[in-house]
């Protein structure tokens, strides 16, 4: 997945960019325990990163399905 559009997923699920660790930025996010890390240097996210996001966030594989298709259906 492309890191903006990653980047795009956690800031429609109410996730807002609060610091910088390293090479990484730090996503926090409603009821998160955890921040999300995010290297937005990288065209790519890695299926591992998002994975571990997805859990953090307390979603499923089908909800980003879902979040991806309304966003190429809106065309954005």
């Amino acid at each position: 997945m492309k890191t903006k559009l990653w980047i795009k997923f956690l800031i429609d699920q109410g996730c807002e960019r609060k610091r910088v660790k390293g090479s990484h930025f730090q996503y926090k996010c409603p009821n998160c325990l955890r921040p999300i890390p995010v290297r937005e240097k990288d065209k790519e996210v890695p299926l591992f990163h998002i994975q571990t996001g997805q859990k953090t966030l307390g979603l499923s594989k089908k909800d980003l399905k879902e979040w991806l298709k309304n966003e190429k259906n809106l065309g954005k």
